[in-house]
């Protein structure tokens, strides 16, 4: 296996990673995959963009992720960054209500000594296929 290929499969982990945590509710494991600088644009539900601390408050008791798809659609790395191009497919519910989307993210993630940690994501809503 090559250099390349063992980074795009720690990123795809990663990002694997983050959504099941995120899905089983567990912020201490989300937050332990978030530098603590960690930036966020969201697909809209929250109305600037917000770091670490806010995002997991806003989802903690506000959102429920049932299931997900993740679809890793690029990867790249240069050094000890990493910038990953995901969409998922998403269900759920959002301040009690149900929701099935599918979500685009382009996510920068740093190397560090513990593993893969996620910088910056901007979120968006996929297109609705006609």
């Amino acid at each position: 296996m090559s250099i390349w290929s063992s980074a795009v499969d720690e990123l795809e982990a990663a990002e694997r990673g983050l959504m099941d945590a995120l899905r089983r509710g567990d912020m201490s494991a989300s937050a332990d995959l978030l530098r603590d600088d960690f930036a966020i644009t969201t697909a809209g539900w929250l109305p600037e963009p917000v770091g670490k601390q806010a995002w997991l408050e806003a989802l903690t008791g506000r959102i429920t992720l049932d299931g997900f798809d993740l679809r890793v659609i690029a990867t790249r790395r240069y050094g000890d960054v990493g910038v990953a191009i995901a969409e998922s497919s998403q269900t759920g519910t959002h301040d009690g209500r149900p929701f099935s989307m599918t979500f685009r993210y382009t996510d920068v993630w740093v190397l560090e000594p513990s593993g893969w940690r996620l910088a910056v994501r901007h979120a968006s809503s996929a297109p609705t296929p006609a």
